[in-house]
This record gives C-alpha cells, sequence and structure tokens, in this order.
C-alpha cells in the first residue's frame, strides 16, 4: 500500500510553500538567518503591528534592528541598508529639493556618492524594487557601482499575487502596518525561493533608534537575531542586513551576518524586548533631569556657602549632600542598569506573561530609575559618615567621600564589562545599544564619568603622579581591549593623560624632550592596546581602526578629522552640546585663574583639575560624540573644587570625649 502515498506526497508538495519549506529547511542552517528572497521595508512599524501582521505564516524568527536618526530621510535607510554602512544623503536632498519627493536623479546620486566615498553599493544579487506611491525613493535599494538607480515598480493592489523566486531578491516597501498586513497575505513562495525578511525604516515613539525584524517561512530556525556586531541578544545593526542579503560579509561592510541564538517563542521574547526598551527610554527621560536638578541644586548650595564663609552652616552642610549625592547618581544609575536584565528574568520566571502588556513599560521604568537613586542615596549616605572627620586623639583616619564614590563608580564600570557590560549597554545617563551609537563595550557617556573619577580620587586621596598615571594606564587598558572596553578612542584618551599626569603632578618643571617621549609612548601603548584583538578578528571598533591604520598615516589621520567634523555638528545642531565643553572650560579657568573664593584651593587640586580640563579636551578631539560626552566629566571635575572649598570651610572637628571610668576603677 505505500505506492498509494506516492500522489498524496505529490500533492502536498504542489501545496503553496509546502515543497519550499523542505527546500529552505536543506540549504539554512539553524544558527543564522538563510539568504532571503525578499526584504519587506515598511516605513513605519511597530512591534505589535510587526507580529500581528504576519501572524498567520508564523514568524519563527524576531528581533530588532538599529535605525538612523529621526532626521535622515528615506534615501539614507535604504541606501545604508543597500551598501552595508552608514550613509548620509540629507545634505544631496536639501541642495536638491525636487528630489524629495521621489527617486533622486543622477545629479543627486552622484552628490551622494561624493558625500559618502567609503560606501560602496551594487554588491547585491540580481535585485527588483517595488513601491508604494509616495515612497519611490526606496528605489536607490537597486543602485549599482555607477550610474543612477533604476525606478521602481509599482507595488500593485487588490489580490494580486507578488511571487518569490530563487536567486532574485525583491524589495517591497509600504507605509505602515496595515499596508504589511496586505501584503504578507499576497507573497507566494516557488520551489527553492528563501525565506521573506521584515523590518521597521524609522523607530517607533518612545523605542530609541530601534524598529522591529521578523523572518517569515525559514523552517527549521527559532530564536531572536543577533550579530558579531552587536553582541547583543534581540538586538541587530542596519549594517548587518547586506551580509545577509548578500550571503556573507566582504569588503566595504560594517555588519556582519545575522544569527540566530535559539528562543522557544521568539514573538514573546520580542514583545517583552519591546518593553523594556521603552522603560529604558521612559526611565533615561527622567534620571538624566533628575540628576541635573541635584547638581543645581548643589550650586545653589554652594552660593549661599560662599556668601556667608564666616559661618556656612545649613547651605555648607545642604552643600555637602547634594553633592555626593550628583558623584553617586551615576554609580547608582549603572548597578540598576546591571541589575535589570536579572530583575527581568526573574520576574518572567514567576509570571510567565511578565513585561507583555503595552503598560508594563511605566511601572517598570519607575523601578528602574527608583532603585538607582535608592542606591546612590545609600552611597551618599556611607561616603558623608565615612567623610567626618575624625576626633582628636581618635586613630581612626577618615576617608573623603570623592575617593569613595569615584572609586566605587570605577569599580562598577570594570565589573561590568568583565560580566558582558549589560549594564553599559543599557545606561540611564548617555546612550545605550538600542540608539545604535555604541552596541557593546564602554560608552563615551560612561568613559567620561570614569576618567573623571580618576581625578576625584588622586585629588582627595592623594594620588602621586605615578599612582594616578598607573590608574589612567589601567583605564586604558580595560577600555581599550575589544572583549571589554572596545574603545579606541577612550584608550587613546586615557593613555594621553596618563602621560600628562607624569608631567602636570610631578615636582619640578617638566622639560620637553620627557614631554614628547611620554607622549609617544602613551600613542604606542593605546594603539597596541586597542588594536590587541582587533587585525583580523570580528567586526567591531578596533578592527575598523586597524583596518583604518593599514591603509597609511594620511588614512588614520583622518580618523581625528572625522571625529572633529561630528563634534562640530553636534555643538551646530543642539545647544544642549554646549554645556560639556563650557563645564570643561570653566573647569580649566579655575585650575588656571580661580575666582575669588577658590583662589586659597590647594595647589595640587588645582593641578590635578588642569589635568582633567586637559583629559575632558582629548576626549572631544579623539570621540565622534565627545562634546556630549564632556558633559559628564565635566560635571565631576567641576565638583572637585566645590568639595576642596567645602573642607577648607568645615567647623573643626570637636575634642573626643573622656571615656567614663568603669564601675571597678571608681574610687571611694
Amino acid at each position: 500500500m505505500r505506492w498509494f502515498l506516492v500522489p498524496l506526497m505529490v500533492v502536498v508538495a504542489g501545496l503553496p510553500g509546502a515543497g519550499v519549506a523542505r527546500a529552505s529547511a536543506v540549504q539554512g542552517a539553524p544558527d543564522q538567518v538563510d539568504t532571503p528572497s525578499a526584504v519587506v521595508l515598511v516605513e513605519r512599524l511597530t512591534t505589535d503591528e510587526a507580529l500581528e501582521a504576519t501572524a498567520a505564516l508564523r514568524p519563527e524568527v524576531a528581533g530588532f534592528v538599529s535605525t538612523l536618526p529621526v532626521h535622515q530621510p528615506l534615501a539614507s535607510r535604504v541606501l545604508s541598508l543597500a551598501a552595508g554602512r552608514r550613509v548620509d544623503a540629507m545634505d544631496a536632498l536639501e541642495a536638491d529639493p525636487a528630489a524629495g519627493s521621489g527617486l533622486p536623479g543622477p545629479a543627486t546620486v552622484e552628490r551622494i556618492r561624493a558625500d559618502n566615498p567609503a560606501a560602496r553599493f551594487g554588491r547585491l544579487p540580481p535585485t527588483e524594487v517595488r513601491t508604494a506611491p509616495g515612497l519611490e525613493a526606496a528605489g536607490l535599494f537597486a543602485l549599482g557601482p555607477s550610474g543612477p538607480a533604476p525606478a521602481p515598480g509599482p507595488l500593485g493592489q487588490g489580490d494580486q499575487p507578488v511571487p518569490l523566486r530563487p536567486g532574485q531578491l525583491l524589495v517591497l516597501t509600504v507605509p505602515d502596518g496595515p499596508a504589511l498586513a496586505d501584503l504578507a497575505g499576497r507573497l507566494r513562495w516557488t520551489e527553492g525561493a528563501g525565506p521573506v525578511m521584515v523590518m521597521g525604516l524609522r523607530a517607533a515613539p518612545g523605542l530609541a533608534n530601534t524598529a522591529p525584524l521578523v523572518v517569515l517561512e525559514q523552517p527549521g530556525a527559532r530564536g531572536l537575531v543577533t550579530s558579531g556586531s552587536t553582541r547583543r541578544l534581540g538586538l541587530v545593526a542596519l549594517e548587518d542586513v547586506r551580509p545577509t542579503l548578500g550571503a556573507g560579509p566582504s569588503e566595504g561592510d560594517d555588519g556582519t551576518r545575522i544569527r540566530l541564538a535559539a528562543d522557544p517563542d521568539p514573538s514573546a521574547a520580542a514583545t517583552r524586548i519591546d518593553r523594556r526598551v521603552a522603560a529604558l527610554v521612559t526611565a533615561r527621560t527622567w534620571a538624566i533631569p533628575l540628576l541635573c536638578l541635584a547638581a543645581v541644586l548643589a550650586l545653589f548650595a554652594l552660593v549661599a556657602a560662599w556668601r556667608a564663609p564666616g559661618s556656612p552652616g545649613r547651605a555648607a552642610a545642604a552643600a555637602r549632600v547634594l553633592l555626593a549625592l550628583t558623584l553617586a547618581l551615576p554609580s547608582g544609575y549603572l548597578l540598576a542598569s546591571m541589575a535589570e536584565p536579572v530583575a527581568a528574568q526573574g520576574w518572567r520566571a514567576l509570571d510567565a506573561g511578565a513585561l507583555r502588556d503595552p503598560g508594563a513599560a511605566l511601572p517598570w521604568a519607575a523601578g528602574w530609575v527608583g532603585s538607582g537613586i535608592a542606591v546612590a542615596a545609600a552611597l551618599t549616605l556611607v561616603a558623608l559618615r565615612l567623610d567626618r572627620p575624625a576626633s582628636a586623639g581618635a586613630s581612626r583616619r577618615r576617608m573623603a567621600a570623592p575617593v569613595l564614590l569615584g572609586a566605587v563608580l570605577l569599580g562598577l564600570v570594570v565589573l561590568d564589562l568583565a560580566l558582558g557590560g549589560h549594564g553599559l549597554s543599557q545606561p540611564l545617563i548617555g546612550g545605550s545599544a538600542w540608539d545604535g551609537e555604541r552596541f557593546y563595550g564602554l560608552g563615551n557617556g560612561y568613559f567620561a564619568f570614569a576618567l573623571a573619577a580618576v581625578m576625584l580620587v588622586a585629588a582627595f586621596a592623594p594620588l602621586s603622579a605615578v599612582a594616578t598615571a598607573a590608574l589612567l594606564v589601567g583605564l586604558g587598558v580595560v577600555d581599550g581591549l575589544p572583549r571589554l572596553g572596545a574603545d579606541v578612542g577612550g584608550a587613546l584618551t586615557s593613555m594621553l593623560t596618563a602621560a600628562a599626569a607624569l608631567v602636570v603632578l610631578a615636582p619640578g618643571r617638566p622639560r620637553a624632550r620627557r614631554v614628547v617621549l611620554l607622549a609617544g609612548l602613551a600613542v604606542a601603548a593605546a594603539v597596541v592596546v586597542a588594536l590587541g584583538a582587533g587585525l583580523g578578528g570580528p567586526v567591531s571598533h578596533a578592527g575598523r581602526f586597524a583596518e583604518r591604520l593599514q591603509q597609511g598615516p594620511a588614512d588614520a589621520a583622518g580618523v581625528v578629522v572625522d571625529q572633529l567634523a561630528r563634534n562640530l555638528r553636534l555643538l551646530a545642531n543642539s545647544p544642549f552640546a554646549w554645556a560639556g565643553p563650557l563645564q570643561v572650560l570653566l573647569a580649566g579657568l579655575i585650575a588656571l585663574r580661580p575666582p575669588p573664593p577658590l583662589r586659597q584651593l590647594p595647589g595640587w587640586t588645582r593641578r590635578v583639575l588642569g589635568l582633567g580640563a586637559f583629559g575632558s579636551l582629548l576626549l572631544i578631539v579623539l570621540n565622534d560624540t565627545g562634546v556630549t560626552a564632556t558633559s559628564a566629566s565635566g560635571l565631576f571635575l567641576l565638583a572637585i573644587p566645590a568639595w576642596a572649598w567645602l573642607d577648607q570651610h568645615r567647623p573643626p572637628s570637636p575634642p573626643s570625649p573622656r571615656p567614663r571610668p568603669r564601675p571597678a576603677e571608681v574610687r571611694h
């Protein structure tokens, strides 16, 4: 009777998608996304809309893809996906207003090429683009190595099927979730066709710079997306799309192929990630103003104490508490971010449906920020208690609060990097992995805090020039190693600041020969650390830096020029970007020419302050977002003279009380 099953098997194989599923299962791999036959680009898409629109096709691969900032046009997004690296088409489109409503003409395309010389186009399989009305700029996805892009075809409406064929890439662009649901019902797989990758082009409101990504019809593979570019579960970079479409990375890509991490229910996992990212964005909008509020209140209390230097009284006490809280909040926030993944996993263990309700983001954000503030308050109390002057005749030696708070922050940064950097990838201060700026390692924001924390310890411990330099070298090593900080600019900044410490903090006048020698050794050490595993390794910040160095000194110098250009754009586009540089400038002026209330500061304090200002200046020169990162270092640097002044005007400690005699010692 087995012969009877043969016709049945033929019929089943002839059903739409059935034979294809078997072919795809043979071709694909359970740990990576197979080469798609179609990419569906949705201009505006939320996670719930993506999962609902594709529910009939049972997406078994889900996650998120980083997007460009909200001000970038559709052309920039499409070209970045096609080129495997970020492309900026905004200047070219602004120079040609007529190009904004449709497919850019040849002159605008050539301007885009000139503005992005490192981008390489035309490395995709034979590509056809179809778009909904108003999205014709998506035709740039098929842009070749030369000439203009071919005009896209219409997407069509109604029940007209959309066939998918092997060896051809079909790019479909729709405006929103309902249009995606209509398109998903029209997809038809032919024999040998690959899966369909669906992704959003713009981040949904309150979701940082990420959009949902799902893969349809990939049998034999189930899980959350990840990649070597992000090292984050559920998140891939937009640079990872081209290597996946082109069957692997090639020269000119900044990304790697999209991989899969096994998960029994990827749709539910993606929903939970969506709620947690929304909570992160909300928590960050609360955490940063609260830190600024503590700093501003500390400043007001300091001004009140300065106006009554003879008897600062309660104003000085309030300033001390608020200043210590300001220094403790970055540590509290970081510890809360380190604990958040563990808390989310524990809640899911107790409640399988946890963090899937759309309303769960707000209370989760409140708990996130609240726990950070509670930790900061506890650190403040401990630091102030240890900072109390020792009583006369007592053997206990007090520890200055800035020393403890700076050391705690340094310790937490190193600990989190050693544990995988989960807290630093989602900080409440600075950019996160979900902003698409830095997916792993030590970001510029917390590096600036760590750099200034070294100055806190050096100023109030106090440390010698050699000890300060050693601490900065250690920070540079941790920050530069690709498996830890993976931050080339930070490693260079820290190493050069260490060399400056041996000059600025050393007794006597520095010699020019010694300065040049130390600077050269610092640069060499930073490059060695940063390149530690960059050459020949996976795509990483150090790997890209190694590639630039291999091109020659001129190309390596171009890195610094590019960093400065980005910082200048930040200063030109945002008035808030000036806060950090102005704080650093004020710290430098206090070190060189302090105002009347601070003229009695110890010479050591002023030298450490000047060293910190120099390090922050290097931070601007050597890092792409240095001007915004100096808001962190500048805040900590200005706390140094403020705390030193409070120490100078602290009331003398009362004499220690005479011990009461024991009952056996009482004389009769």
